[in-house]
């Protein structure tokens, strides 16, 4: 349970930082998941891109494009 709480803070503070930064958040999921409206290719630079342990994948979709709840 702490490891899932400890997830989800860090997961905020990187959320928050990226708004301090200028990006502009549309949606906070789970420890898995957060939607920013950026301009194409650009992940807020507070979150590691990639697919190892700290890490988290980078999914961009285009203008009017639907995004599922429960999807990452």
């Amino acid at each position: 349970m702490s490891m899932v709480a400890e997830a989800s803070v860090r997961h905020w503070v990187a959320a928050f930082n990226a708004i301090l930064a200028g990006h502009v958040l549309i949606a906070l999921r789970n420890v898995d998941a957060a939607v920013f409206w950026t301009p194409p290719g650009t992940p807020p630079d507070t979150y590691r891109i990639g697919t190892g342990f700290g890490e988290v994948k980078a999914k961009f979709i285009e203008l009017g494009e639907m995004i599922p709840e429960g999807d990452d």
